[in-house]
């Protein structure tokens, strides 16, 4: 377990995504699909094995999913992961692309952490990304029935292609437009 010398806290180190990615390639060979400067993002049929691999496996000991969210990205979306070690006193960010926008699924990783029902279960709720395999995946903050999904961002869209709110600041250099259905 890392300890803290006197006077000092101990910072949990956050991994590298190719540290990340290392360590999943050890646990689960075929498992990545690429990695950023932070981040490693593996292939989602290889995800719920690979959780569980480096959940067991004594080098990565990574046995505790901190977060689960979803990323909205107007093209695809992102599941990311948090998982941390105690022991080792580091976290590592594995994210699983989610191309498929009018059917988002990826597996479910309850299997592995129990702590996951929740989170997945609110990411439905707000993205509408599926997780198969999940045991009881239904919208916990919304009624079933709500038309729609509050957290992608073309929840609001309106006809004409018009977004709600401000579609620029003062001072800020005027941003794309995104890339969405236009709705008559």
């Amino acid at each position: 377990m890392a300890e803290a010398r006197t006077g000092v806290a101990a910072v949990t180190r956050q991994l590298s995504g190719p540290e990340a990615a290392g360590l999943a390639e050890t646990a689960a060979p075929g498992s990545v699909d690429r990695t950023t400067e932070t981040a490693c993002y593996l292939k989602p049929e290889h995800l719920v094995s690979a959780l569980e691999a480096l959940k067991t496996d004594p080098d990565a000991d990574l046995v505790h999913l901190t977060n689960l969210c979803g990323v909205d990205f107007w093209d695809h979306f992102e599941v990311v992961y948090h998982i941390q070690s105690f022991d080792k006193n580091q976290i590592a960010l594995f994210k699983v692309d989610v191309l498929n926008r009018e059917d988002p699924v990826v597996p479910s990783v309850v299997p592995v952490f129990h702590g996951a029902w929740m989170q997945e279960n609110e990411t439905y709720d707000l993205f509408g990304i599926k997780f198969e395999g999940h045991p009881n995946l239904y919208r916990i903050l919304l009624w079933e029935g709500y038309p729609g999904w509050p957290l992608r961002k073309d929840f609001l869209a309106m006809p004409g292609g018009l977004q709600p709110g401000l579609g620029e600041f003062a001072g800020v250099s005027r941003r794309q437009e995104p890339p969405m259905k236009v709705l008559e």
